[in-house]
């Protein structure tokens, strides 16, 4: 087939499609047409007959059998004993109050053609031509939509009302302006969503009677009854129609259909979700997206009441609900669901919602607490519970990339918003929940000053970033929109009190440090514990030192944690000639390894009551600019936390601070006191290997005590080890003995610390032949 008979199939074939779908359009409209000719025609004659499942007041779909599928738009109000309410008279005059126009998309001509709907009468019209007591006219909408022909050739199809009469304008005004539509509606279009939301309402006032009423209003609650009734049944808005038709089921089986998600979510209302390791969060909804199709994600914006480090404040997330087809679905199976709903096992859904009030209520006690806590005490116990861990590494900032943003929203997945999902979406992608115990800070402004942008921040999101609803300063200022909205809750000093519906709406998690596995994470509010209580325990009895060098050390802690406090302003200590310089108490330890340098600084960090800041060559990198911008971070944040902070292998990262910088001798100059650690002498190793062994008796470890201690005495003191290796060869025997299914004995001690011994002896060895071949080769 030539290129040119191929162009000019497919051209036939764009042709053929656009008669079809244009046939089917104007068979649609013809049908309409007829049928609502055949409904005036029953309403005049009162031949209307009850079908079998309609009571008092329902709605009840007819569906001509010529018109099947989406189509179907064809219903009549019945009421008790299957006669209209209103005889040929009435009919007549209440036809005239509501006009019905189809309006059709003429895609030869590009423009949309109206086309009224006669009444059988010629002095009966249902069409477009103006009346003086008319209350709305009623316009449907159909059409191709022309950006891309679907696979089914779906037809698109809408409505809109013009509201006329000013009382009915006012009544809906008056019913919905809460969800957004003016107080005088005057104009509405499908799906009606502020209707919508407020359907039982509006179902009430038109039932409603009021003696001292006006005819004007009492006329209006019935107008507004036959725009419900027109809505629900004949909408000509086809998912519309669809939602009307499933509605009953829904309600009665607390399901929903994926299309129809946004009627769950008006503004303002309370839902539930579990972002945070399957811990329920109630949130506040903002906005949320309309009719989508079944394979698209359902998008939900909605509010925590939450913490910045220093106010409270709404923050915004998005969370969605991925596509499951058509079929109905429990409400309570979503990711997330309105409040309402919520039940759990074998208590009624009061019952249970008024639970887990008290349950959050008292949880939010806690956030506040944590949140708001001094500076200087925002070190807290972590009880071996998981916590969120985005990305390792405290101040190598990563550099943010289109490819981090891609697996960001990879990770942050509609799906995943369920927090099992959520475990098992993030392996191998550096975001997952994972176990930790011991000290941790909670601090959320360095939080986010030292995760990127993007970081998230309950479990898998972020906060987001796009539009909110702005209310303007006249709805801002009326209560039904300060309830519905929340936007009071802004700028929440945390010296104001917080309300109960605040604290219900409180997270479950802080964010901070992870000092022992250094590194920024979201931590659970109930596995947070009050901080360990200072301890001078380890530093006088089990750290070996000089008795002269310990009170040295001691001393001069405490005496700098007192000059450091201020009296009126002013401080008890010595100032420096220059504005914020030496403030801070710098003590430099060297020596061997292992001879207890980092168990000096831990102990000091134990006896004051303050967090250890550890810092290594990997959290400061080894370029010269870097490690001055990174050591400032280090600097800061130990100011805010009130910290000590220990630079392990200091030498290493000293020496790429600039030339001229790496002497030993300078850093010492700078320091306020330097100590060095020698070798541990033999009482100094017995008094290691003891405490060791004592920790090991009291969990029921070992064999004979004092058959170990005869050991250490006799032949342990003897070996060279320092405290590490000391620690490493009591280590390995047990694991011998456990694995043996025994305790700990002498004879395992003793085999260890010999092969021990014997390996450092072999590799000192090797370490000086290395030596002389290099000094041989130079020579």
């Amino acid at each position: 087939m030539s290129e040119q008979e191929a162009k000019a199939d497919n051209l036939n074939s764009a042709i053929s499609k656009k008669e079809i779908i244009s046939g089917l359009e104007d068979r649609y409209i013809k049908l309409l047409e007829s049928k609502i000719a055949h409904l005036q025609s029953q309403l005049e004659h009162k031949k209307l007959e009850p079908g079998p499942d309609v009571e008092d007041g329902d709605f009840r779909d007819e569906v001509d059998a010529e018109a099947t599928g989406p189509m179907n738009l064809n219903s009549v109000h019945q009421v008790p004993g299957g006669k209209s309410e209103e005889g040929p008279e009435e009919l007549e005059d209440k036809e005239s109050r509501y006009c019905m126009i189809i309006t059709k998309w003429d895609p030869r001509t590009g423009e949309f053609q109206e086309k009224s709907l006669p009444g059988i009468k010629d002095g009966n019209p249902y069409g477009p031509q103006p009346k003086l007591n008319r209350a709305f006219t009623f316009r449907k909408i159909t059409g191709i939509r022309t950006s891309r022909l679907l696979p089914d050739n779906d037809l698109s199809s809408s409505s809109e009302v013009d509201v006329v009469f000013p009382p009915l304008q006012k009544l809906l005004g008056r019913i919905t302006s809460k969800w957004g539509w003016p107080e005088e509606v005057t104009k509405c279009r499908s799906p009606y969503r502020p209707l919508i939301y407020s359907w039982e309402e509006a179902e009430r006032e038109a039932s409603e009677i009021i003696d001292d009423e006006s005819e004007d209003e009492k006329q209006a609650r019935d107008d507004l009854k036959e725009l419900l009734i027109i809505i629900s049944t004949s909408s000509g808005d086809v998912r519309l129609d669809r939602y009307f038709n499933d509605r009953r089921t829904l309600l009665n089986e607390c399901t929903i259909t994926h299309d129809a998600l946004w009627t769950l979510f008006p503004p303002g209302r309370l839902i539930v979700g579990r972002p945070c390791h399957d811990e329920p969060q109630i949130f506040v909804v903002d906005s949320c997206d309309g009719f989508v199709s079944d394979d698209e994600t359902f998008e939900v914006v909605c509010y925590s009441f939450d913490w910045n480090g220093s106010e409270f404040s709404r923050v915004p997330f998005q969370m969605g609900i991925d596509g499951w087809g058509g079929d109905r679905k429990s409400v309570t199976g979503l990711p997330f669901y309105p409040l309402d709903f919520y039940e759990e096992n074998g208590l009624s859904r009061d019952a249970s919602i008024e639970k887990l009030r008290k349950r959050l209520i008292e949880r939010g006690r806690k956030y506040v607490t944590f949140c708001t806590a001094e500076k200087g005490r925002q070190m807290f116990n972590y009880l071996d519970g998981p916590a969120y861990f985005y990305r390792t590494g405290a101040f190598l900032q990563r550099k943010e990339t289109d490819a981090d943003t891609d697996l960001d929203r990879r990770q942050r997945s509609s799906s995943s918003v369920a927090s099992d999902d959520m475990e098992a979406s993030t392996i191998g992608l550096g975001a997952s929940w994972k176990p930790i115990e011991g000290a941790v800070i909670v601090d959320f402004a360095s939080y986010l000053t030292y995760q990127p942008a993007k970081a998230p921040i309950l479990g898998p999101l972020p906060k987001y970033e796009g539009a909110v609803a702005e209310l303007s300063p006249e709805r801002r200022a009326k209560k039904v929109f300060k309830d519905m909205y929340k936007s009071e809750w802004d700028r929440h000093s945390p010296s104001r009190e917080i309300s109960p519906e605040q604290l219900f709406c409180c997270p479950p998690r802080v964010l901070g440090y992870a000092l022992k596995q250094k590194t920024w994470v979201q931590l659970l509010v109930k596995h947070l514990d009050t901080p360990n209580e200072a301890d001078v325990n380890t530093f006088r009895n089990k750290l070996q030192l000089d008795l002269d060098a310990k009170d040295l050390i001691s001393k001069s802690v405490f005496a700098h944690a007192k000059a450091r406090k201020r009296e009126n302003g002013v401080s008890k200590g010595l100032d420096d000639f220059a504005p914020e310089k030496g403030r801070g108490l710098v003590i430099m330890l060297y020596g061997q390894p292992g001879v207890g340098k980092t168990l000096t600084a831990e102990s000091v960090a134990q006896m004051t009551g303050k967090p250890l800041l550890s810092v290594g060559v990997s959290d400061i990198g080894i370029e010269g600019d870097k490690v001055e911008m990174n050591l400032q971070k280090i600097f800061a944040l130990a100011g805010i936390w009130e910290a000590v902070l220990l630079f392990d292998e200091a030498d290493v990262f000293l020496e790429a601070r600039g030339e001229g910088d790496n002497d030993l001798r300078r850093n010492a100059m700078v320091s306020d006191l330097a100590i060095k650690f020698t070798e541990l002498r033999p009482e100094q190793k017995i008094s290691i290997f003891t405490s060791f062994l004592e920790q090991l008796s009291n969990k029921g470890l070992i064999d004979n005590l004092k058959d170990l201690e005869s050991w250490v005495r006799k032949d342990g003191k003897r070996y060279d080890f320092n405290g590490r290796q000391i620690r490493n060869v009591i280590s390995t025997a047990l694991g011998i003995a456990l694995a043996d299914g025994r305790k700990l004995s002498r004879d395992d001690l003793a085999s260890v610390a010999r092969q021990t011994d014997d390996f450092k002896r072999d590799l000192s060895t090797q370490e000086a032949i290395y030596r002389d071949r290099q000094i041989n080769q130079r020579t």
